[in-house]
């Protein structure tokens, strides 16, 4: 007996032409080249201690930036606090005047002393400790604020904030004077302000080192000029 021949199906003609379309645009296509994508490379963490270390090694040289950069950040830092601390905004004072002296942030550590060359020719005593104010002259008062700040950390510790009434002072002192007058070592500045209620408060203006002809072309650099100036300009505008 004669096998039936099984019948082939035709395809549809549309479908045969839509995979004759695909076929023809097959061999059109062109493979787009691989694009390399270049790795990012992760940024490398700034270690501080590290940082101020290499800084601190030479006694005196150019400005750095990246370094400049932290201790603004830690002032600024410092700021904030003594806006929590004393209940101020920015609304309640003029500008805010800091004062650094060199301070050793722990018992026995020893502080750092750098002298910087800015880019405009002057020089700037910088140390990686320090004891820092800030004044903050208000219309009718002085809110005052002042901590140690480690920079070789950014830690700052011993916040103390306080204010007082300009028609409150009764008394203010200066005493410029160097720590030994025979062979000294640091020329300080200090300033005590006394209260009605027989308070006394002190602020530490200055404590220059002595280096090689070391000398000033007044009695008084600008900054602290500007300091007993404004205090003592509200002390006596309290009083009339």
């Amino acid at each position: 007996m004669k096998e039936k021949k099984e019948k082939v199906q035709k395809e549809p003609k549309e479908k045969k032409d839509r995979k004759k379309k695909i076929e023809d645009n097959e061999e059109y296509d062109v493979k787009e080249p691989k694009v390399k994508v270049p790795k990012v490379k992760k940024e490398k963490k700034v270690v501080r201690s590290k940082v101020t270390a290499k800084y601190f090694k030479k006694f005196s040289g150019r400005s750095l930036d990246s370094y400049d950069e932290m201790v603004k950040a830690d002032y600024a830092k410092a700021i904030e606090r003594a806006h929590l601390l004393s209940h101020i905004q920015k609304y309640d004072y003029s500008a805010p005047i800091l004062i650094t002296v060199p301070d050793a942030f722990m018992h026995g550590s020893r502080v750092n002393y750098r002298l910087d060359k800015k880019p405009d020719g002057t020089f700037t005593m910088m140390y990686d400790q320090a004891l820092v104010y800030v004044l903050f002259f208000g219309k009718n008062s002085l809110f005052y604020y002042q901590a140690n700040i480690d920079h070789r950390s950014g830690n700052i510790a011993s916040d103390i904030a306080g204010e007082f009434n300009y028609a409150d002072v009764v008394h203010i002192e200066t005493e410029l004077k160097y720590d030994n007058i025979d062979k000294p070592k640091y020329i300080t500045l200090d300033l005590e302000i006394g209260l009605k209620d027989s308070t006394i408060i002190p602020f530490h203006l200055r404590n220059h080192r002595m280096i090689e002809d070391y000398s000033l072309p007044q009695l008084l650099t600008e900054h602290e000029k500007q300091i007993l100036g404004i205090l003592k300009t509200k002390v006596r505008e309290s009083r009339s």
